[in-house]
């Protein structure tokens, strides 16, 4: 095989911001879905949550750059 030709592989390891990041995404994702389900029990429609999760990005948009 010739030298100009190298293989390449990704390394198998996780540093401490990887697995950091991970678990936050896991959780924020993990936390979306229980409060998800837990307003429908709240409001009974889909339709209410879209509009509730809608209001609602709408306040953090607006207090995000109010701030």
């Amino acid at each position: 095989m010739p030298e100009t030709l190298q293989t390449k592989t990704l390394k198998r390891e996780l540093g401490l911001l990887d697995a950091t990041l991970l678990v936050a995404g896991s959780m924020i994702g993990s936390g979306i879905f229980i409060v998800a389900a837990d307003i429908t029990r709240h409001i009974g429609s889909a339709g209410w949550l879209i509009g509730v999760w809608l209001i609602g990005g709408f306040m953090t948009l607006t207090a995000a750059l109010s701030y």
